[in-house]
């Protein structure tokens, strides 16, 4: 019998103050956007629900999370979510997306829908260059092929961790001491996060990340989102925490998104750590961006 938990993060939902801006900005991303009932949906290649659900709201705002589960699980998280005393309700949204909704002890909201486990090959595809141009297979526009993480602040930091790996089945991977807490969901090997916490004075979205195939696509993407005017940027680089490459785009409310390729995969038997490094090995570290620009929390309490 496998440990009740979710499998991966699956998308998120924003209140944004203008649906185009919106999506002008995902679009130049890499992604596909689509109105539905004055909702903007937006989807990497992945097949499944949109990873970002944007409303009209009079300020940019986290609006919900949603995790995906086996469908089998569901009747189990209901029961689970009860006795832990954050039981599923109706979705704040009609038609927002199926599955259990609830809210957790902090009032946001959570959805859990029923999807199947990502498995992407490509990301540990190795094909050797022989009597190959490289550059010339390059892509000529780059689109994400799928949500992998999402960062988000939080007030009460240490009770936020213990409820979600408790509600969730989330799993502590790694911390950075005080500040940052990756987790990750389901079994197996796996991403080494597919969520995380920031110790704030209170709840925002920090940023979401989107997997791409290589350093090339991080670069070529970085690249596509200057050409299309959005040219405040920091990368490319290397992490500390994950090893992932990245590239980050601030976008139109002063968060951020993120291309990332190569990131570390964990097992069942990963022992989670409190760290005190610098969170990335390279670019050069600079703390004025980083410190202020990179986790500045543009959420009103």
């Amino acid at each position: 019998m496998h440990k009740l938990s979710v499998n991966h993060l699956c998308g998120y939902g924003l209140e944004v103050p203008d649906l185009k801006v919106a999506s002008d900005f995902y679009s130049a991303f890499g992604l596909r956007a689509s109105i539905e009932k004055d909702r903007l949906l937006m989807h990497s290649a992945h097949e499944g629900p949109a990873e970002l659900i944007a409303i009209q709201g009079l300020e940019k705002r986290l609006h919900h999370l949603s995790f995906g589960i086996y469908a089998s699980d569901m009747s189990k998280f209901e029961e689970h979510l009860k006795k832990i005393g954050t039981p599923a309700t109706a979705s704040p949204q009609k038609g927002l997306r199926e599955g259990l909704w609830f809210q957790d002890p902090w009032g946001t909201w959570i959805n859990l829908t029923p999807t199947t486990v990502i498995r992407n090959p490509s990301e540990n595809l190795t094909v050797p260059r022989v009597d190959r141009h490289l550059w010339r297979e390059l892509p000529k526009e780059i689109k994400p092929n799928r949500l992998g993480h999402m960062l988000m602040f939080t007030q009460d930091w240490e009770k936020v961790e213990a409820y979600y790996c408790l509600a969730l089945g989330l799993k502590v991977s790694d911390r950075a001491a005080g500040k940052v807490s990756f987790m990750a969901g389901g079994s197996g090997v796996r991403d080494h996060h597919c969520f995380g916490l920031i110790n704030s004075t209170h709840r925002g979205f920090q940023h979401s990340s989107f997997q791409v195939n290589s350093i090339d696509e991080i670069g070529l993407g970085a690249m596509q989102m200057q050409k299309a005017g959005f040219t405040d940027g920091f990368g490319i680089g290397r992490h500390a925490l994950a090893s992932n490459l990245f590239y980050y785009t601030r976008d139109p409310w002063g968060s951020w998104v993120e291309y990332y390729a190569d990131m570390d995969k964990i097992s069942d038997s990963w022992q989670a750590k409190d760290w005190n490094e610098l969170p990335y090995v390279w670019p050069q570290w600079a703390p004025e961006f980083w410190g202020k620009e990179m986790n500045a929390n543009h959420e009103r309490k």
